[in-house]
């Protein structure tokens, strides 16, 4: 992260601390003069990639309270625009920070419109920063800060009193929010002089609040001074509560440690504090231009960039260790397998080697494992077969069968070969039954001599009994001879000649792979 520079501006001086860790450390101060001007502008050269906030602690401010129609986007900005003009014309140096939304009526939006009145006091110091391109973060008013220093959570009307090297600040809060802040120089910054002027400046703010209407008259308004253990005994001898005012010192060191301030604070002026708090947590309204934000503008584009690029880098690095990492793993597990290769092998020597010699090569062995696992498949026999056959001809009681002729073949015979030429196969042969051995049966059968004459009826009894049998995985079916002679060249006889009737006949083939 770049250094952090607060240029805390009174109306005597310029003084320079640098921010870091919760601690402040002084490190310049400047006069107004030429003289402070130049040494200004050397001391910025001196540290050209610092952010730099100016932070204002001067008596010609005006605080304005607005009531606007709740608006967003441009609408806002051009009411904004137009009510600082309103109020603070002949001064750039003014801003609008919201207080939120009223309760009642149409909601409207308030408005603290704040302003640093005197801007000549301010453009020698500015040109010195434009000259010398250094990148101006922001610029800021001392009341902008004190927020932080309430008590948690805090509601009602409180007077807050602090004191700076510029002199005693009177800051008026309503349920947190500020409402109005004056400083008051002091000519003297000894305890007995800053405990007699916050006694009187805090009489003539309650008189100024009740005037405006802004706090009630009977009502003790609670003060708050924030002073040094040193300077305690002083304030108290000075500021005594009364019916208008009710005082209440609080410890100045005790309130830094709980803002994170490391570092030490000498008296009861706050400036090393008001500088951490800016830093700590910046306001999001700033009274510096547009034009003297440039060079800021662009250190957050190189920043932005040199980021995403150390992002990008990160990512990459992660990616590749990643990577390198699997890669690592993997050449274990290549490693691994490899020896555990070579040890599967060695294994697979000795035990070979452990194994009587036989009279035989290895291929040859194989040969012959092949030929015992095709008498193997063969020694099964036609018992499936036949039993496949016994189980179809229970479905179908009708038909008888004559003879069985069986043979275990290489190939299905195909259709025609010594068969009829009308015979053909019920189903063709799927790819998983084109290579044997097969179990084989020419089978021939008989049907009831009660159907002789219904045509229809035979041949849908023999197509019934060829499908059921070939239900099962693994077999075909093939009509070798029909009961019904069905070729178109027979000569037709005559109804008159006389004939013993005979049972329809067929002959059918099934064959079942092994």
């Amino acid at each position: 992260m770049p250094e952090r520079r607060v240029l805390f501006f009174d109306n005597a001086r310029l003084t320079a601390y640098r921010v870091q860790g919760g601690a402040v450390l002084h490190e310049a101060s400047f006069a107004g003069d030429e003289a402070g001007l130049a040494a200004f502008g050397d001391y910025l050269k001196q540290h050209r990639r610092s952010l730099f906030l100016i932070l204002a602690d001067a008596a010609e401010e005006s605080f304005q309270t607005e009531d606007i129609p709740y608006s967003t986007g441009k609408d806002r900005q051009a009411i904004l625009r137009r009510k600082l003009a309103q109020h603070f014309y002949g001064t750039p140096y003014a801003l609008a920070r919201s207080q939120g939304r009223l309760k009642t009526g149409r909601r409207d939006e308030r408005l603290l419109l704040m302003a640093l009145t005197q801007p000549q006091h301010y453009e020698p110091w500015l040109a010195v920063l434009r000259n010398n391109r250094a990148i101006l973060a922001g610029f800021y008013s001392l009341p902008q800060t004190i927020h932080g220093l309430l008590p948690s959570g805090q509601t009602g009307q409180l007077l807050l009193l602090t004191l700076t090297h510029a002199g005693l600040r009177q800051t008026f809060f309503d349920d947190g929010q500020m409402r109005f802040s004056r400083l008051t120089p002091l000519i003297h910054d000894s305890a007995d002089a800053s405990a007699l002027a916050a006694a009187s400046e805090a009489v003539k703010m309650h008189q100024y609040l009740a005037s405006q209407r802004l706090i009630e008259r009977d009502k003790p308004l609670t003060t708050r001074l924030l002073v040094h253990p040193a300077d305690a005994a002083a304030m108290r001898e000075r500021c005594h509560s009364n019916t208008s005012l009710r005082f209440e010192i609080v410890d100045l060191l005790e309130e830094a440690r709980r803002a994170g301030l490391r570092s030490v604070l000498g008296n009861s002026q706050a400036d090393l504090l008001f500088c951490h708090l800016l830093v700590r947590k910046t306001p999001a309204e700033q009274f510096a231009q547009a034009e003297e934000l440039g060079f800021y503008r662009l250190w957050q584009t190189r920043f932005g960039l040199k980021t995403a690029g150390a992002l990008a880098l990160a990512s990459a690095l992660l990616f590749a260790a990643h990577h390198g990492l699997d890669l690592m793993q993997l050449q274990d597990g290549i490693g691994e397998a490899r020896q555990q290769t070579r040890i599967n092998q060695e294994q697979y020597t000795a035990k070979m080697q452990a194994l009587p010699k036989i009279p035989i090569s290895t291929d040859g062995l194989r040969a012959l494992i092949g030929r015992y696992d095709q008498v193997a498949l063969r020694a099964q026999g036609p018992a499936p077969l036949l039993a496949q056959i016994s189980r179809s001809l229970d479905a179908f009681p009708l038909i008888t069968i004559d003879r069985i002729e069986w043979a275990i073949v290489e190939q299905i015979m195909p259709p025609g070969a010594n068969t009829p030429a009308a015979a053909q196969p019920q189903t063709p042969i799927p790819p998983h039954l084109m290579t044997g051995p097969y179990a084989q049966a020419v089978v021939s059968a008989r049907l009831p001599i009660a159907m002789v004459g219904e045509h229809r009826g035979l041949l849908s009894m023999v197509t019934e009994f060829a499908k059921h049998l070939g239900q099962s995985p693994g077999t075909l079916v093939a009509i070798l001879e029909q009961p019904v002679d069905t070729q178109s060249g027979k000569t037709l006889k005559s109804g008159d000649e006389r004939s013993t009737p005979e049972a329809p006949k067929f002959i059918f083939r099934v064959t079942r792979k092994l």
